[in-house]
């Protein structure tokens, strides 16, 4: 092997190395002590805010955390539309703007007959180049909050990068939005107590 070749996959493992490290790491997490999740029988999702440079992000991510939060325990997730309707009959006019007091949430709970609210904020949606590929870049968070108080029950946010494939680490390839967004969706999840 020539010495250029081998600058070449040096430089090729240190690329793979940093993309991969920017992907690393778990989600950061908070749990109220005194959390019973299985209280939370019926649950609803306010659309997610977007800060991101696709405004439409928060729609799409909160689309993709709906779909995931029918694969848990909760015996009930109120369908967006039908709760959709029960904000404007709550806000009016202004239905999807953040933030909601707790006097609101207590309305919104009583409407649509839910004891918990998901409500999140997309941070950053986009696609990062790095060399001659393209990865998607996502950063959430996510909390669940109790409707009737209005009290925190649990939070989690993660910022992660898709990368490549390294099968001799066990990962796999992630280069869409769409393979990122729910990975990340059920990875904050799975952070849910189990009750």
């Amino acid at each position: 092997m020539t010495r250029r070749r081998i600058a070449d996959h040096i430089v090729t493992m240190v690329s793979m190395i940093a993309v991969l490290s920017a992907g690393c790491g778990g989600a950061t997490r908070f749990v109220h002590p005194e959390a019973d999740i299985p209280y939370y029988e019926k649950v609803a999702i306010i659309p997610f805010t977007s800060l991101a440079q696709d405004r439409l992000a928060g729609e799409k991510v909160t689309n993709v955390f709906f779909a995931e939060l029918l694969h848990l325990r909760f015996d009930q997730v109120v369908e967006p539309g039908q709760f959709a309707a029960a904000m404007t009959r709550v806000r009016g006019g202004t239905p999807f703007t953040n933030p909601w007091s707790t006097s609101e949430l207590a309305k919104l709970a009583q409407e649509a007959g839910v004891q918990g609210i998901f409500i999140g904020t997309v941070r950053d949606y986009e696609m990062v180049h790095g060399g001659r590929d393209s990865f998607p870049l996502l950063s959430l968070e996510v909390h669940f909050i109790d409707a009737s108080t209005g009290r925190l029950v649990w939070s989690a946010s993660r910022t992660r990068k898709g990368g490549p494939a390294l099968p001799l680490f066990g990962w796999t390839e992630v280069r869409t939005m769409g393979e990122l967004t729910a990975s990340m969706c059920r990875e904050l999840l799975s952070t849910l107590p189990k009750g």
